[in-house]
């Protein structure tokens, strides 16, 4: 028992003495390791007020493992994708002078623009269709901005005089209960204006001038108003005068090229149709010449209102169908059976008529000194009229000659 005894206080001493020796080792460690801090503290805030503050050190990156293909093959540099653009060359392009403007793109036969009734880019082989592809979409805008632009340049070309006396502080306020000429004049080239830029502006111009962006995330709708929707009266002036002296004169010397000497040459194009069934006994079709009396469609544009012909030839066929009989203007057009046989069972015919014409501005309608109507008179510069088949002008049928007519008597 005593012998037990001894043993177990041996080993009590053992782990005594072990336990010290630990907590002394614990100790001096943590000694050291504050030492440590304290002096990377002291180097730290030395080297800030010294200006030698030192940089974090980078961690390093692991390099992954590489197959060795990596470099093998070039990468492939990503191109932005663009919607393919109509071939321009097929069109007449009057350029803006501005790039705040966009170009007048007018259809074009001869190197001349036309006029009148322009190809509505429906389907080839069914003109009574609507070509609804992307491409046909796309010209259709472009063309039908650009007859727009057109008109509107060669407006502000004949209002010339309104321009000079338009106020170019603020808009025009017109006097309660009378007409003021100037006030009229001046009011009417701001409307003017007003349109044209409207219309022929790009998006980011019309961001600045016809936009009111009340929903600050640049989506409001342009407005054809200054400054944009619900525009109080003095951001809509604000927004007048700065476009006016940033562009005016601009769009002035632009508008000099349309009407420039009051006058324009164009390819003047009618739809017609075939009056009644093959002649047999004269070898062709009888035709309408709507020269005096033209379709809607010509009607609508003013350049062509009123036949004054200024040739011999145009003198004779004014003469000749101001007479009862010849009123109808009809004459023949001559094809022999076989080929009209084919052209009566072809769906795809669209006649169109193409003259060369010249058109010359007169004088203003000055009943209304608010709307300023123009007149305009038009004259043939050449005899030879021609008969296509299709809008697109490619398919010509024959040449109807003015100096050479046959029209179509009384039954």
């Amino acid at each position: 028992m005593r012998t037990t005894y001894i043993f177990l206080v041996i080993i009590l001493c053992f782990f005594s003495q072990t336990t010290d020796a630990n907590a002394q080792f614990l100790k001096k460690l943590k000694q050291k390791a504050e030492e440590k801090l304290l002096k990377k503290a002291d180097e730290q805030v030395d080297a800030v007020f010294e200006g030698t503050d030192p940089q974090p050190e980078k961690p390093k990156k692991e390099k992954s493992p590489t197959t060795g293909k990596e470099h093998s093959q070039p990468q492939k540099k990503q191109e932005k994708q663009t919607s393919p653009s109509p071939d321009i060359s097929e069109f007449m392009v009057l350029p803006s002078p501005n790039p705040a403007f966009k170009d007048i793109v007018l259809q074009k036969h001869k190197n001349l623009p036309r006029f009148g009734a322009i190809d509505s880019y429906m389907m080839r082989d069914n003109p009574k269709k609507v070509d609804l592809s992307k491409e046909a979409a796309e010209k259709r805008n472009l063309t039908g901005l650009g007859y727009t632009g057109f008109i509107h340049l060669a407006r502000i070309h004949i209002l010339k005089d309104h321009f000079k006396v338009m106020d170019r502080t603020a808009l025009t306020q017109r006097t309660k209960g009378a007409i003021v000429e100037e006030e009229a004049k001046s009011s009417l080239a701001q409307k003017t204006l007003l349109e044209f830029a409207f219309s022929m502006g790009t998006d980011a111009l019309k961001k600045e001038y016809f936009m009111n962006d009340w929903s600050g995330d640049g989506k409001s709708p342009f407005v054809r108003k200054w400054g944009g929707h619900q525009s109080d009266d003095f951001t809509e002036n604000e927004r007048y005068v700065s476009f006016v002296e940033k562009y005016l004169d601009i769009i002035l010397k632009w508008s000099e090229d349309f009407f420039a000497d009051g006058t324009h040459d164009f390819q003047l194009v009618y739809a017609i149709k075939f009056q009644g069934q093959y002649d047999f006994d004269h070898g062709g079709f009888w035709l309408r010449l709507p020269i005096k009396r033209p379709p809607l469609g010509v009607s609508a544009l003013e350049y062509f209102n009123t036949f004054s012909p200024e040739t011999t030839y145009g003198n004779q066929f004014y003469g000749k169908t101001e007479q009862v009989d010849y009123i109808n203007a009809e004459v023949l057009f001559k094809m022999n059976p076989e080929k009209a046989e084919a052209l009566i069972n072809d769906k795809s015919v669209l006649l169109q008529l193409t003259m060369k014409v010249k058109s010359v501005f007169k004088d203003f309608d000055t009943a209304n000194p608010f709307v300023y109507s123009p007149n305009f008179t038009f004259h043939f510069l050449d005899p030879v009229m021609e008969l296509y088949a299709d809008a697109q002008l490619t398919r010509k049928l024959g040449e109807i000659r003015l100096d050479q007519l046959i029209y179509k008597g009384p039954q």
